[in-house]
């Protein structure tokens, strides 16, 4: 997903921003996980610190509040990117394994080929699910927090998808 093309356009679009320096720390979001406890559950935490961030803005505006969000989403789209990186190097690994197998003959698929085809859809697919949340609200002021909460949801259930992929892969 472009994060900041998304970011660019929705701020755009809202209008200026508050002259107010915005810090984000993913701090609430990481507390919330760690008391989470139950399988799946952490999910359940994502937007926790853009919350925080919200809060801690004086009169914040509906631009301020999508920067939160999409600060969120950025933070998220970090951990994605290494968990994704990570989850390569172990279906590199994976694939050298299975091509030393009898099987491998007659299946000629590899993990990675299939690891970056599905994440550039999912990118495209995202992305425009995104655009539609931000349409739905189109001619509000609340597009901008729609597309940038969209945002950070979806980066944030695949951030956690990889995660789990990954410790799957290297316990296996």
């Amino acid at each position: 997903m472009r994060l900041p093309l998304l970011l660019a356009a929705t701020l755009a679009l809202a209008g200026p921003a508050a002259a107010q320096v915005i810090e984000f720390k993913p701090d609430a979001t990481l507390a919330c996980m760690e008391k989470e406890k139950r399988p799946g559950a952490a999910f359940l935490c994502v937007g926790e610190a853009a919350r925080a961030c919200i809060q801690k803005v004086k009169g914040a505006s509906v631009s301020d509040s999508a920067v939160c969000l999409q600060s969120e989403a950025e933070y998220w789209k970090g951990r994605m990117d290494v968990a994704f990186k990570a989850m390569l190097a172990e279906a590199e690994k994976a694939d050298a394994a299975f091509a030393k197998t009898p099987e491998a003959q007659q299946q000629k698929a590899k993990m990675t080929d299939d690891m970056a085809k599905e994440q550039a859809e999912w990118d495209r697919w995202s992305e425009t699910r995104c655009w539609i949340e931000a349409g739905l609200r189109r001619g509000t002021p609340y597009r901008v927090t729609a597309a940038a909460s969209c945002t950070m949801k979806q980066m944030a259930e695949r951030a956690l998808f990889y995660e789990n992929a990954l410790r799957y892969m290297q316990t296996k």
